[in-house]
């Protein structure tokens, strides 16, 4: 069975989601040092963790895409 790849239009989207988590992750990455609080340095730490895990996800959905787009045009 063929994989076929995305559409233009949800490249675009994944792009800008991509763009999203990767701003979010770099405030949180940048701000936690500043935070005093236990709590919410544990909720900044367990944000950033699946922020990274989510932007990892993305980003194999947009290469998966990209490659059967490639094969799909040969």
């Amino acid at each position: 069975m063929q994989q076929q790849g995305l559409a233009p239009n949800e490249i675009m989207q994944l792009h800008e989601i991509l763009t999203l988590k990767n701003l979010g992750l770099t405030k949180s990455v940048t701000m936690s040092p500043l935070v005093l609080d236990d709590e919410l340095k544990t909720i900044i730490k367990n944000d950033i963790n699946m922020t990274q895990q989510h932007i990892k996800e993305l980003r194999g959905y947009l290469e998966q895409s990209m490659i059967a787009s490639a094969e799909n045009t040969k």
